[in-house]
């Protein structure tokens, strides 16, 4: 009798133990995890991307050095706690400048984010970067990051003029988006596509990696050059192409001087090559009538009459109510989307912090964004 008492007070107190373990798992924060299935990459559609842009420090780097801090289990501790929280893809900004500062750690880091994300069931998108063109010129950037992008012998036949980026960088635009000067013995075209043929060469053999977008925000100075940036995005498409099957994406233009014209918007798709998406950001609040959904509208319409998908590469949000608003709208669409950004700094320019790991806290963006997925999705 006493065996049996103390079978059945044993058994109460591990239920017990376990409900209160459980509970504490489950209330530990003021937001819920989504554990989503396994996610097979081959097959995910575009509309089916949620995720962030995955800042990686030495993907990042600028070619005279320097990048953030992280720590030494960033790329994997990320990755997982990323699907943890119900996303399935991350926009990875590379820097063609990090590059030529250190080759070989550069293209084995490309293998080190696409392995983590293929271990945690993460789907991704390798992103040709600039920001501001380049970190040769030193131009200091006000209530920005410093400029970093293209390598200096690329860009150092182009001086800086009066500390100016708009003079600096305007010529050097020009001259690259008419393909009109050489580096190295090889029209600028040909020399970046040598070097985007090592990057895909280096990850396209990984299920986690589902395509590659051919260059972040080109900057125009002028109407005239939404040709030549067609023409740019036609050739690197179709360079891309002959190394790989999987979906190339290109990027809306960012005008400077000027502005942005939706009825030129046609002139920058790549012609003659299958399987293109189109990665526009959007960093204004889809409010009822605003030019915001003017723009998604847009979106829509373009996706019909150019045949492409819609991914939007960047966004971001200040209130829990914009970001369910956002995704709404992308679900309702039918587009994928990135998060700007992940990342253990503060971010500078567009876009909020997202970010945790197994021993800090989530920032405030990423409870917010994991509360809209679990709303939305």
């Amino acid at each position: 009798m006493f065996e049996k008492f103390v079978t059945r007070s044993c058994t109460k107190v591990i239920g017990i133990l376990l409900i209160v373990l459980l509970t504490s798992v489950m209330f530990s924060s003021n937001y819920t995890i989504n554990a989503s299935a396994a996610t097979n990459c081959s097959d995910i559609t575009v509309g089916q991307l949620k995720g962030a842009v995955f800042m990686d420090p030495i993907l990042s780097k600028r070619e005279g050095g320097g990048m953030f801090k992280a720590p030494s289990n960033y790329v994997s501790e990320s990755m997982r706690h990323m699907n943890m929280h119900g996303m399935n893809v991350v926009r990875v900004p590379f820097y063609w400048e990090s590059y030529h500062n250190n080759p070989s750690a550069f293209l084995n880091e490309l293998e080190v984010v696409a392995r983590a994300a293929q271990s945690n069931d993460i789907c991704v998108i390798f992103d040709n970067h600039h920001w501001y063109t380049s970190s040769y010129w030193d131009i200091e950037i006000p209530g920005n990051s410093d400029g970093r992008g293209f390598p200096s012998v690329v860009v150092k036949s182009f001086p800086m003029r009066n500390g100016d980026y708009e003079d600096t960088a305007g010529p050097f635009w020009k001259a690259f988006l008419s393909n009109d000067f050489s580096v190295g013995g090889k029209k600028v075209w040909e020399y970046q596509a040598d070097f985007f043929s090592k990057v895909v060469n280096r990850v396209d053999r990984f299920d986690s990696v589902i395509g590659y977008e051919i260059l972040n925000e080109p900057h125009l100075f002028s109407k005239d050059q939404y040709d030549d940036l067609g023409n740019y995005h036609t050739y690197m498409a179709k360079k891309i192409r002959t190394d790989t099957d999987k979906m190339i994406l290109f990027d809306r233009e960012t005008a400077r001087g000027f502005a942005r014209d939706p009825d030129l918007e046609h002139k920058i798709v790549p012609f003659g090559v299958s399987n293109i998406v189109y990665g526009p950001h959007l960093y204004a609040v889809p409010l009822s009538g605003s030019n915001s959904v003017r723009q998604i509208d847009n979106f829509k319409e373009w996706s019909r009459d150019w045949g492409v998908k819609i991914f939007i590469g960047e966004f971001s949000a200040d209130t829990q109510s914009e970001i369910d608003l956002y995704l709404r709208e992308f679900k309702e669409n039918g587009f994928g989307w990135s998060y700007y950004a992940w990342k253990p700094t503060t971010t500078r320019g567009g876009g909020n912090g997202l970010y945790d790991t197994s021993s800090t806290s989530p920032t405030t963006a990423l409870k917010e964004l994991v509360e809209a997925i679990n709303k939305v999705y």
